[in-house]
């Protein structure tokens, strides 16, 4: 199916705006460079986008809601006492590099817009209650939340690692499952004091 000149011009613009928030950020990415970038007028640009925010936001949302119905579906499972699960964590990051430039945007790019704290917001509403349920269940008392918050500070630190690295599919494989090891070792060792 042909696209029409508009959504060529959605799509060129999208392209471009892409490029110079991933290169300067929200607040510093140049409009004019947007518009110039994909050889559109900027009136072209205000018949597609209200301001740059929207750009911004037509360019991460399909990754924001994809993580809110993943982290939902996720939380809503029951039954599950595992912490550590290799093939999900693999299948995990294998999702969130095939989505790298936009989950940049996200974590560090979005400075001056709605998703400027969308890091925070991510751990704290999803990932801190997840994680905090799988540990309870593991332990033989509740867990300090105090800890949960820094074991889960640990593992973004670790993900964020694994999806920005340059690492090939062999590579990947093998750190995540030799990760997920020494992680799942360790919350056992630490769940058992």
């Amino acid at each position: 199916m042909l696209k029409s000149g508009h959504d060529e011009i959605r799509d060129a613009l999208l392209r471009s705006g892409k490029e110079q928030f991933l290169a300067h950020g929200f607040e510093r990415a140049s409009l004019r460079v947007i518009c110039r970038n994909a050889n559109v007028t900027t009136g072209a640009f205000y018949s597609h986008f209200a301001r740059k925010e929207d750009l911004f936001c037509a360019i991460v949302e399909p990754l924001v809601s994809a993580l809110h119905n993943m982290l939902s579906e996720v939380a809503a499972q029951k039954g599950t006492d595992q912490i550590i699960d290799v093939s999900k964590e693999l299948a995990s990051v294998s999702f969130a590099r095939s989505h790298r430039d936009e989950l940049y945007l996200l974590f560090e790019c979005s400075g001056g817009t709605k998703y400027e704290s969308f890091r925070e917001e991510l751990l704290n509403n999803y990932f801190f209650p997840i994680y905090q349920i799988l540990l309870d269940r593991s332990s033989k008392k509740p867990v300090d939340p105090a800890l949960t918050r820094i074991l889960l500070h640990m593992k973004l630190v670790e993900y964020k690692d694994l999806i920005f690295g340059e690492y090939s599919s062999k590579e990947l494989e093998r750190l995540v499952t030799r990760l997920s090891l020494f992680s799942a070792g360790g919350l056992q060792h630490l769940m058992d004091c």
